[in-house]
């Protein structure tokens, strides 16, 4: 499905960029939107009385849409210019495959980043955590981790970034790695 320029520039408007954003650029407004407009956010708490639900719920609808075009538009502009045809990705709900999930392992977190186009390089630069951890943390390479303490920290400003509920795969992830830490 192309999108014309027209709707392209009203996408770009909605997460308030500029006509010349990188894809980059788009990921981060998204997500800083998604985030700030989420019922948990710290910063709209003081208004939400005066800020109905269902508004709310529709600036949240028209920033995901306003997201998964530019994605796929960026992604049919690249794959147009590459001479060799590409497997087709699947369309994938992440609503949907995250309603899927019982457990949140490190190889789960991976297929959500994934799904929602976001590096590990753009999670360590946002929240000042090394890289490597993150990649440890997918992984699940506990005997690189960190101590516990530690490591729920990195876990929850993982989940954090890519707006998954942050006790849950806090809370699930360490009792894997608890269930680890037993075994050896």
């Amino acid at each position: 499905m192309n999108v014309s320029q027209e709707d392209c520039n009203r996408y770009l408007e909605i997460l308030e960029l500029s006509p010349n954003a990188s894809l980059s650029e788009i990921r981060s407004s998204y997500l800083y939107l998604r985030a700030l407009y989420s019922s948990d956010s710290i910063v709209t708490a003081a208004i939400a009385h005066e800020f109905p639900e269902n508004d709310r719920q529709a600036i949240l609808k028209q920033i995901e849409e306003a997201y998964l075009k530019l994605a796929e538009f960026f992604k049919n502009k690249a794959a147009a210019q590459e001479y060799k045809e590409r497997p087709p990705v699947a369309n994938s709900n992440i609503k949907d495959f995250l309603a899927n999930i019982t457990t949140f392992s490190g190889p789960a977190l991976q297929t959500i980043r994934e799904r929602l186009m976001v590096e590990l390089k753009d999670i360590a630069n946002f929240t000042k955590i090394r890289k490597q951890y993150f990649e440890n943390i997918e992984l699940e390479r506990f005997e690189a981790l960190p101590t516990e303490v530690y490591l729920r920290g990195y876990v929850v400003e993982y989940a954090r970034y890519l707006s998954l509920d942050p006790a849950r795969v806090a809370d699930d992830y360490l009792a894997r790695y608890r269930a680890w830490k037993a075994s050896v």
